[in-house]
C-alpha cells in the first residue's frame, strides 16, 4: 500500500507535519538532494542569484508555498538554501540549459462524450527520477482555508508535486516540457496547490493561471466534475489554453498550441527523440477509437502499454536509466477519488483512495 500523509492547518503547519510523517525517509531525501544539486553544480556552482530572484517572486505570488517549504525544511533539519534549490531543480536545469532534463509523463482527460458511464476521468503516468520511487506517497490535505484535496507527491517535496484532486471534484495533472522560453516565475506544484485549494471548476482555474508569472517549462491539464477540461501550455512569456470538443485531450512533453509550439525543444536521448510526439499520437488514436469504452479498466490497460520505445506510455528503466514510470494515477471527479499504482502500471496492483478518509 502506498504511504498516505494526513496534513492539516496553515501552510507552515502542513509543511511541518509533512516532514514529521516522513522523518524515517530523511536519509533518502538527503541523498536525492545531493544527487540533483551535484549534477547542477557541474556547470553552475553558484545558485544564489536565481534563489534570490525566485524567493522575491514567491514572497509576492506564492507565500503559502514558501511557508510550507520552511515547515518541511525545519522538521527535517535541512539547510534552507540547499533545500530550496532542490525544490526548483528542474527550473535551474532549464535556466542553465543543461542537456539532461526532466523527461516523460503522459496525461489525458476524457468526459461523457466517450466514457462508458458518462463520468469524467483524468489519468497520468508519472515518469520521473528512479530515486523518487521510494519517496513517493500520497498527501491528504485539509488547509485552514479552502478546499481539502488529495495529491500524489514525493516525501520532502511541497505542494502538489505531480497531480491531485479536491473535494469539489476538480482534478489536475502536469507534465514537463523542455522549453527555450524559461524565466523566473511560479512552479507548477505551487500553481496546482492553489488551484485545488481555491477553485471547483476548470473555468475558474483557467481564468486564474494567466494572472501568475510562470517558469515556462510545462503543461497543466484539468478536468472537473461536470466534464469540462483543458490543457494550459506554459512558456515563460506566453501561455495558451488548449480545449477539445471531441471528448478527450492529451498532453505529453511538448507544446502544440499555435503560440507555444515553436518554444519546445526535444532534449531526449537520441534513441528516444520524438517519443513525446509518438506517445501523444498513440493515446489520441486509442481514445478516438474507444468511444463509449473508456473507464477505469480501459485506462489501466492503456497506461500499461509499452510495445514500442517511441510510443511506450509505461516507460521502463531499460529505455532511460534517468527516468522511468514510478506511478500511474487515474482521477475520478464524480467519486472525488483516485485509483493509483505505486510503480509500473503494467505490473503493480491499483488501489482506490478518496479525498476524505
Amino acid at each position: 500500500m502506498i504511504r498516505v500523509l494526513n496534513l492539516a492547518g496553515d501552510a507552515f503547519q502542513i509543511g511541518r507535519q509533512h516532514g514529521e510523517q516522513v522523518a524515517d525517509l530523511r536519509p533518502q531525501i538527503e541523498n536525492s538532494i545531493k544527487i540533483r544539486l551535484a549534477k547542477l553544480r557541474e556547470n553552475n556552482p553558484d545558485f544564489s542569484p536565481y534563489i534570490n530572484e525566485i524567493t522575491d517572486i514567491w514572497g509576492k505570488y506564492a507565500p503559502d508555498t514558501i511557508e510550507m517549504l520552511k515547515g518541511i525544511a525545519e522538521s527535517l533539519h535541512l539547510e534552507w538554501e540547499e533545500y530550496f534549490s532542490y525544490t526548483i531543480a528542474s527550473y535551474l536545469d532549464s535556466r542553465f540549459k543543461n542537456t539532461e532534463s526532466e523527461r516523460g509523463c503522459s496525461t489525458w482527460a476524457a468526459n461523457g462524450k466517450i466514457t462508458r458511464d458518462g463520468a469524467p476521468i483524468l489519468a497520468k503516468n508519472r515518469d520521473y527520477h528512479p530515486d523518487h520511487q521510494p519517496l513517493q506517497c500520497l498527501a491528504r490535505v485539509k488547509p485552514t482555508r479552502g478546499n481539502s484535496f488529495l495529491c500524489l507527491t514525493s516525501a520532502g517535496s511541497p505542494g502538489v508535486f505531480s497531480s491531485g484532486i479536491n473535494d469539489q471534484g476538480l482534478a489536475v495533472v502536469d507534465t514537463f516540457v523542455s522549453s527555450t522560453d524559461v524565466g523566473p516565475g511560479i512552479a507548477r506544484y505551487s500553481l496546482e496547490m492553489d488551484i485545488l485549494q481555491k477553485f471547483s471548476t476548470v473555468k475558474e482555474a483557467i481564468d486564474y493561471l494567466p494572472t501568475r508569472p510562470h517558469f515556462g517549462d510545462g503543461t497543466i491539464t484539468l478536468i472537473d466534475s461536470q466534464g469540462d477540461m483543458a490543457t494550459f501550455e506554459i512558456a515563460h512569456s506566453v501561455q495558451e489554453v488548449r480545449r477539445s470538443d471531441v471528448g478527450f485531450i492529451v498532453s505529453t512533453n511538448h507544446f502544440s498550441a499555435p503560440q507555444t509550439h515553436s518554444l519546445w525543444v526535444d532534449r531526449e536521448p537520441e534513441h528516444l527523440k520524438g517519443n513525446t510526439l509518438g506517445r501523444r499520437k498513440w493515446l489520441e488514436n486509442s481514445l478516438r477509437s474507444s468511444k463509449g469504452k473508456v473507464d477505469i479498466a480501459w485506462a489501466q490497460s492503456v497506461m500499461a502499454q509499452h510495445s514500442n520505445p517511441l510510443t511506450a506510455v509505461c516507460r521502463h528503466i531499460e529505455l532511460d536509466p534517468l527516468c522511468e514510470t514510478i506511478s500511474c494515477v487515474i482521477y475520478l471527479p464524480w467519486q472525488k477519488a483516485m485509483v493509483v499504482a505505486n510503480g509500473l502500471p503494467c505490473k503493480t496492483p491499483f488501489e482506490q483512495v478518496s479525498v476524505e478518509n
